[in-house]
């Protein structure tokens, strides 16, 4: 029982970590508009917080990879603290200019959350077993695109683009 408990532990662990991306590039496309306003900004430079986050993800990709290789899991902790300093950051922008430096360093850390759960992954599981993790993560990740702007906009009509 204790197995089964862990191992369903892990893949909701991994199955999170990888929808970071996904989560941080859609969650916030209803805020678009309310997020202009705020700002006193136009809407495409709104638009570039979603652009750096890509760009983000991507470069943060080149670093977490070998980080992870060299020092084993441990980067996680450090890319999950700085996302979540990014994302208060990001919340307390007083600029569009601060919003989207903080949405690129938010992509960087959102990026060893989806490159260090596939290592962990194949770290701890073989063969059919990791075939079939994979495939659950795979789905997560398939199904985060999805919810995400759902979430975003129910948090953004109680809350406002903060949340």
């Amino acid at each position: 029982m204790q197995h089964d408990n862990s191992r369903l532990f892990l893949l909701i662990l991994l199955g999170m970590l990888t929808a970071f991306g996904p989560f941080v590039t859609d969650m916030y496309l209803p805020t678009l508009p309310s997020m202009a306003g705020f700002f006193a900004t136009s809407s495409s430079m709104v638009q570039m917080g979603l652009t750096t986050s890509m760009i983000g993800l991507a470069v943060g990709q080149l670093f977490f990879g070998p980080l992870s290789d060299k020092y084993g899991r441990r980067p996680l902790l450090a890319a999950m603290a700085l996302f979540l300093v990014s994302t208060v950051l990001c919340i307390a922008a007083h600029s569009i200019e601060q919003f989207v430096t903080m949405r690129f360093i938010q992509g960087v850390a959102a990026s060893g959350g989806i490159v260090i759960s596939r290592s962990v992954a194949t770290d701890k599981f073989s063969g059919a077993e990791l075939g079939r993790m994979l495939a659950v993560i795979g789905a997560i990740n398939g199904v985060a695109p999805v919810t995400a702007p759902i979430i975003g906009g129910a948090l953004t009509d109680r809350i406002g683009w903060q949340g």
